[in-house]
């Protein structure tokens, strides 16, 4: 295997386990640390909280895990518009 297609390899393996925080997950997402808390919480209607690891007052969220909340909000989305 070539070092490039190692370090490619590499690169994806450490992507897959980021960690993000509340202010992390907010830029991913392009809304404010408070909305995502709100998410987190359960608080917004019609919109299941993004799966997290409470560590004391920190809440830790894989980003892949955030990807893929993401895109299942998405999918969801899409179904109810087709409804409509």
């Amino acid at each position: 295997m070539k070092y490039q297609d190692q370090k490619q390899i590499q690169s994806q393996n450490e992507e897959q386990f980021e960690i993000l925080d509340v202010r992390g997950a907010a830029e991913l997402l392009h809304c404010s640390p408070s909305h995502v808390s709100n998410i987190l919480n359960g608080k917004i209607p019609n919109l299941p909280p993004i799966p997290h690891v409470p560590a004391g007052r920190l809440r830790l969220i894989r980003k892949d895990a955030l990807i893929e909340w993401f895109k299942a909000q998405e999918a969801a989305s899409l179904e109810t518009a087709a409804k409509c």
